[in-house]
Protein backbone atom coordinates (compact mmCIF):
# COMPACT_ATOMS: atom_id res chain seq x y z
CA UNK A 1 0.00 0.00 0.00
CA UNK A 2 1.16 3.25 -1.45
CA UNK A 3 1.89 5.97 1.34
CA UNK A 4 -0.01 9.22 -0.14
CA UNK A 5 -3.01 10.24 0.88
CA UNK A 6 -4.50 10.45 -2.50
CA UNK A 7 -3.42 6.63 -2.92
CA UNK A 8 -4.93 5.56 0.31
CA UNK A 9 -8.08 7.34 -0.57
CA UNK A 10 -8.56 5.40 -3.54
CA UNK A 11 -7.97 2.04 -1.82
CA UNK A 12 -10.58 3.02 0.81
CA UNK A 13 -13.43 4.06 -1.45
CA UNK A 14 -13.16 0.82 -3.56
CA UNK A 15 -12.95 -1.27 -0.33
CA UNK A 16 -16.31 0.48 0.92
CA UNK A 17 -17.92 -0.97 -2.53
CA UNK A 18 -18.10 2.55 -4.58
CA UNK A 19 -17.16 1.92 -8.37
CA UNK A 20 -15.48 4.93 -8.75
CA UNK A 21 -14.96 8.68 -7.67
CA UNK A 22 -18.32 9.47 -9.27
CA UNK A 23 -20.58 6.99 -6.77
CA UNK A 24 -18.32 8.45 -4.14
CA UNK A 25 -18.99 11.81 -4.53
CA UNK A 26 -22.71 11.73 -5.27
CA UNK A 27 -23.03 9.35 -2.17
CA UNK A 28 -20.98 11.77 0.02
CA UNK A 29 -22.78 14.36 -1.68
CA UNK A 30 -19.55 16.77 -1.81
CA UNK A 31 -18.54 18.01 -5.54
CA UNK A 32 -17.47 15.73 -7.85
CA UNK A 33 -14.06 17.57 -9.37
CA UNK A 34 -12.88 18.39 -5.57
CA UNK A 35 -13.40 14.79 -4.78
CA UNK A 36 -11.58 13.89 -7.85
CA UNK A 37 -8.87 15.72 -7.32
CA UNK A 38 -8.20 14.44 -4.07
CA UNK A 39 -8.08 10.88 -5.00
CA UNK A 40 -5.84 11.67 -8.00
CA UNK A 41 -3.20 14.11 -5.64
CA UNK A 42 -3.65 16.99 -7.47
CA UNK A 43 -5.77 18.69 -4.35
CA UNK A 44 -4.79 17.93 -0.87
CA UNK A 45 -7.77 17.48 1.82
CA UNK A 46 -8.35 18.82 4.88
CA UNK A 47 -8.99 16.92 8.52
CA UNK A 48 -12.67 18.12 8.23
CA UNK A 49 -13.07 16.28 4.66
CA UNK A 50 -11.10 13.04 5.99
CA UNK A 51 -13.32 12.65 8.88
CA UNK A 52 -16.02 12.42 6.24
CA UNK A 53 -14.50 10.32 3.88
CA UNK A 54 -13.20 7.51 6.93
CA UNK A 55 -17.11 7.75 8.15
CA UNK A 56 -18.68 7.04 5.08
CA UNK A 57 -15.70 4.49 3.64
CA UNK A 58 -15.89 2.90 7.39
CA UNK A 59 -11.71 2.94 7.77
CA UNK A 60 -9.74 4.92 10.58
CA UNK A 61 -8.97 8.49 10.31
CA UNK A 62 -5.67 7.85 11.79
CA UNK A 63 -5.13 5.50 8.57
CA UNK A 64 -6.57 7.47 6.14
CA UNK A 65 -4.34 10.64 7.15
CA UNK A 66 -1.32 9.31 8.38
CA UNK A 67 -1.12 5.44 7.11
CA UNK A 68 -0.08 3.96 10.51
CA UNK A 69 -2.50 1.50 12.57
CA UNK A 70 -5.06 -0.42 11.13
CA UNK A 71 -7.03 -0.13 7.81
CA UNK A 72 -10.68 0.36 10.11
CA UNK A 73 -13.32 -2.73 9.86
CA UNK A 74 -14.77 -1.68 6.15
CA UNK A 75 -18.05 -2.33 4.90
CA UNK A 76 -20.39 -3.35 7.80
CA UNK A 77 -22.63 -6.61 7.02
CA UNK A 78 -26.31 -6.08 5.40
CA UNK A 79 -29.06 -3.66 7.59
CA UNK A 80 -32.47 -3.39 7.20
CA UNK A 81 -33.21 0.08 6.06
CA UNK A 82 -37.20 -0.10 5.63
CA UNK A 83 -39.80 -2.15 4.10
CA UNK A 84 -42.08 -2.62 1.01
CA UNK A 85 -45.49 -1.93 1.19
CA UNK A 86 -48.36 -1.49 -0.52
CA UNK A 87 -48.16 0.34 -4.33
CA UNK A 88 -44.52 -1.52 -4.21
CA UNK A 89 -43.46 1.68 -1.74
CA UNK A 90 -39.93 1.49 -0.10
CA UNK A 91 -40.32 3.40 3.28
CA UNK A 92 -37.34 3.83 5.25
CA UNK A 93 -36.67 3.38 8.94
CA UNK A 94 -35.51 6.72 10.16
CA UNK A 95 -31.91 7.42 10.42
CA UNK A 96 -29.94 4.91 12.66
CA UNK A 97 -32.65 2.40 13.24
CA UNK A 98 -32.32 -0.57 11.99
CA UNK A 99 -34.71 -3.34 12.72
CA UNK A 100 -34.06 -6.85 12.95
CA UNK A 101 -30.57 -7.24 11.59
CA UNK A 102 -29.22 -10.15 13.57
CA UNK A 103 -31.91 -12.49 11.95
CA UNK A 104 -30.44 -11.33 8.33
CA UNK A 105 -28.74 -14.44 6.53
CA UNK A 106 -24.98 -13.94 6.37
CA UNK A 107 -25.05 -15.05 2.24
CA UNK A 108 -26.35 -11.99 1.39
CA UNK A 109 -24.61 -9.65 -1.12
CA UNK A 110 -23.72 -6.46 -0.32
CA UNK A 111 -26.46 -4.08 -0.63
CA UNK A 112 -29.73 -2.08 1.08
CA UNK A 113 -31.79 -4.73 2.58
CA UNK A 114 -35.94 -4.03 2.80
CA UNK A 115 -38.38 -6.39 3.41
CA UNK A 116 -42.03 -7.17 2.12
CA UNK A 117 -44.38 -5.86 4.40
CA UNK A 118 -48.19 -7.56 3.57
CA UNK A 119 -49.54 -9.26 0.23
CA UNK A 120 -49.90 -6.95 -2.47
CA UNK A 121 -46.56 -7.49 -4.38
CA UNK A 122 -47.27 -11.23 -5.32
CA UNK A 123 -45.75 -13.04 -6.12
CA UNK A 124 -43.34 -11.77 -3.30
CA UNK A 125 -44.92 -12.68 -0.33
CA UNK A 126 -45.01 -11.13 3.19
CA UNK A 127 -41.11 -11.07 5.16
CA UNK A 128 -39.34 -11.92 2.02
CA UNK A 129 -36.36 -9.41 1.95
CA UNK A 130 -35.12 -7.55 -1.27
CA UNK A 131 -31.34 -6.56 -1.52
CA UNK A 132 -30.71 -3.70 -4.03
CA UNK A 133 -27.75 -2.04 -4.99
CA UNK A 134 -26.11 2.03 -3.34
CA UNK A 135 -28.85 5.18 -3.94
CA UNK A 136 -26.31 6.74 -6.46
CA UNK A 137 -27.65 9.63 -8.38
CA UNK A 138 -28.88 8.68 -12.27
CA UNK A 139 -30.05 5.94 -14.23
CA UNK A 140 -27.78 2.98 -14.74
CA UNK A 141 -27.74 1.16 -18.10
CA UNK A 142 -28.07 -1.82 -16.07
CA UNK A 143 -31.35 -0.88 -14.31
CA UNK A 144 -32.99 -0.26 -17.77
CA UNK A 145 -35.59 -3.17 -18.61
CA UNK A 146 -35.02 -4.85 -14.86
CA UNK A 147 -36.44 -4.81 -11.40
CA UNK A 148 -35.48 -1.70 -9.64
CA UNK A 149 -35.97 0.19 -6.55
CA UNK A 150 -36.32 3.55 -8.03
CA UNK A 151 -36.74 7.12 -6.00
CA UNK A 152 -39.00 9.05 -7.83
CA UNK A 153 -38.05 12.82 -8.51
CA UNK A 154 -39.71 14.58 -5.35
CA UNK A 155 -41.87 11.86 -4.81
CA UNK A 156 -41.65 7.88 -2.75
CA UNK A 157 -38.95 4.81 -3.65
CA UNK A 158 -40.41 1.95 -5.28
CA UNK A 159 -39.88 -0.95 -6.45
CA UNK A 160 -40.52 -1.47 -10.13
CA UNK A 161 -39.46 -2.54 -13.49
CA UNK A 162 -37.89 0.13 -15.38
CA UNK A 163 -38.60 0.83 -18.56
CA UNK A 164 -37.87 3.87 -20.83
CA UNK A 165 -40.73 6.61 -21.54
CA UNK A 166 -42.19 8.11 -24.45
CA UNK A 167 -40.24 11.05 -24.14
CA UNK A 168 -36.11 11.53 -23.26
CA UNK A 169 -35.54 11.52 -19.61
CA UNK A 170 -39.24 10.32 -18.87
CA UNK A 171 -39.82 6.56 -17.66
CA UNK A 172 -42.46 3.89 -16.77
CA UNK A 173 -42.42 1.91 -14.37
CA UNK A 174 -43.96 -1.53 -14.27
CA UNK A 175 -46.14 -3.46 -11.62
CA UNK A 176 -47.10 -7.06 -10.92
CA UNK A 177 -49.87 -6.48 -9.77
CA UNK A 178 -50.93 -2.34 -10.64
CA UNK A 179 -51.74 -0.79 -13.62
CA UNK A 180 -48.02 1.22 -15.04
CA UNK A 181 -47.24 4.47 -14.11
CA UNK A 182 -46.08 6.53 -17.14
CA UNK A 183 -43.50 8.87 -17.85
CA UNK A 184 -42.40 9.54 -14.48
CA UNK A 185 -39.22 11.95 -13.57
CA UNK A 186 -36.75 9.09 -11.57
CA UNK A 187 -33.77 10.90 -9.48
CA UNK A 188 -32.11 7.66 -9.07
CA UNK A 189 -32.19 3.62 -9.76
CA UNK A 190 -30.53 0.87 -7.93
CA UNK A 191 -30.56 -2.64 -9.56
CA UNK A 192 -32.12 -5.24 -7.41
CA UNK A 193 -29.31 -8.22 -6.41
CA UNK A 194 -31.44 -10.58 -4.52
CA UNK A 195 -35.00 -11.39 -3.56
CA UNK A 196 -35.17 -14.39 -1.00
CA UNK A 197 -37.61 -16.09 1.68
CA UNK A 198 -36.29 -14.64 5.00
Amino acid sequence: MSTALSDRLTFARKRAGFPGPKEAAEALHVNRNTYTQHENGTRGFKRDAAVQYARKFKVSLEWLLTGRGDVGPGRERNQLVGKVGAGAEVVRFEEGVHLGDSALPDDLPPGNVAEISGDSQYPLQDGWLIVYGPEYQGIPEKCVGKLCVVGVQDGPTLLKTLKRGTRKGLWRLESWNAPPREDVRIAWAAPVLDIRPR
